[in-house]
Formats: C-alpha cells, structure tokens, sequence
C-alpha cells in the first residue's frame, strides 16, 4: 500500500521492520505483517457506543489501537482518547496511529490491566479482552498472536474489574466478545459489579452470531445477572 506508507511518512510517522501499512476506515492503520489482524468489529463498535463532547476514553489491551482510531472517525467530539497495552510493540503501533490520525488529544500507556489501579474518570472504557482460555483450541506459535487470542494475561473477568476500576461514577464501558461465551462475559461484568444494561449481536458471513457486544455501566437497571454457587447437600 504505497499511498498508505507516503501518507504516514507525511505524518512524520515511520514504519519499523516486519510492520507494514493496511487501510482502515477513511485512513490507514500501521500493524505487524505477520501480527494479529485488527478487530474486524471496530467500527460496529464505535457505533454501538454512545460519546458526548469531551468524553474521555479508555481502550484497555488496545493493541495497535483500532478500536482508538474507529471512535474517533465515528465520533470526532471525543476530547481524550487513552489507549493502555502491554505488549511494547503494539503501545508503540498504537501512539503512532494515533499521531496518524491527529485527532484531539491522546496518550498510550504500558501496563497490564491485572496491576490496579489504574487511571480513573473515564467516561467511557471499551474492551476487546482475549477470547479463549490458554490451552483452548489451537494456540498460535507466535507468542504475540497466542496472548491477543488466549487470556494468557488476563481473562475477560481481569478487563471487567479493571474496567470497572477505571469508570466515572456515571460512564459506561462496552466490550466485544465472542458469542458463544456470552455466560462468561456476562458474568465478569457482574462480578466487576456493572450493570449489563443493553446487548447486541453481530452475525458472521453465514449470518449467525459470532460475536456480542455489551454495554454495561455502575448501577442503573437493565439486565441484571446473578450467580449462585452450588451448595452441597441440597
């Protein structure tokens, strides 16, 4: 993509080695040739969000930052955008798409979502955490695939809590995640102590539900989860 490699450098972005440049939107996105692919839901999920003026944003795990660059494109009255990844590869990818794009203001943080706390205030947080447990299905090879596949450093119940942790009392936090472990999705958002307040299902190329999204808040009514843990003896 040679337009989209002429565009970064006029941004006075660089490519590093192995990295190459994929279009993304009405722009372009800078991530791994060999990596892992970008949410193909980004901007579904930006649409399903709701954003007022000068909402601060969090993106926790946010990789090369798609889900970063899709919110602004969708909702340019965003007023921060903070994006925090583990992996320094990615943090890496993520500030320099976001310079790309040069739009408000924005920072990218180095942490793991599992050391709290983490910055507060937020009045949205988005999550895309990692499907599959470690050991499901096939692993990938690539230590840098396996970790945004598999909850190797944190399950979805890790992203809850930390998105619950890093909320304004009246924000909301939506995740992205597989359909079929919608029980597990939704039970780490009530023992994050959210709210599920609104679901909706986003159907594959054979058109069945491959993956949910969730927008959850602190308190307020919607749809409430309970767990009760078996007892023996009755």
């Amino acid at each position: 993509m040679r337009a989209g490699r002429e565009y970064v450098r006029a941004s006075g972005q660089t490519l590093r080695r192995g990295e190459h440049v994929q279009p993304f939107g009405d722009g372009w996105l800078i991530s791994s040739k060999n990596g892992f692919e970008p949410c193909p839901w980004s901007f579904q999920l930006a649409q399903f969000c709701h954003v007022c003026s000068g909402d601060r944003v969090l993106d926790l795990g946010c990789g090369a930052g798609p889900l970063l660059v899709a919110l602004a494109e969708v909702h340019p009255q965003i007023g921060m955008r903070v994006g925090l990844e583990l992996v320094a590869r990615h943090a890496d990818q993520a500030l320099r798409n976001l310079r790309v794009q040069n739009h408000g203001r924005y920072g990218v943080i180095k942490g793991d979502v599992r050391q709290l706390p983490l910055p507060g205030g937020f009045n949205l947080v988005v999550v895309n955490p990692p499907f599959y447990p470690p050991g499901w299905g096939r692993v990938s090879g690539d230590p840098v695939v396996a970790q945004a596949t598999h909850a190797l450093n944190g399950d979805v119940s890790d992203f809850a809590r930390a998105a619950a942790g890093a909320l304004a009392a009246d924000g909301s936090a939506v995740f992205v995640f597989d359909a079929h472990r919608l029980t597990d999705l939704l039970l780490a958002i009530s023992c994050a102590g959210l709210v599920t307040r609104r679901l909706r299902f986003l159907d594959d190329d054979r058109g069945k539900p491959a993956r949910v999204l969730a927008h959850a808040t602190i308190g307020g009514t919607g749809v409430v989860v309970e767990r009760e843990a078996f007892a023996k003896g009755e």
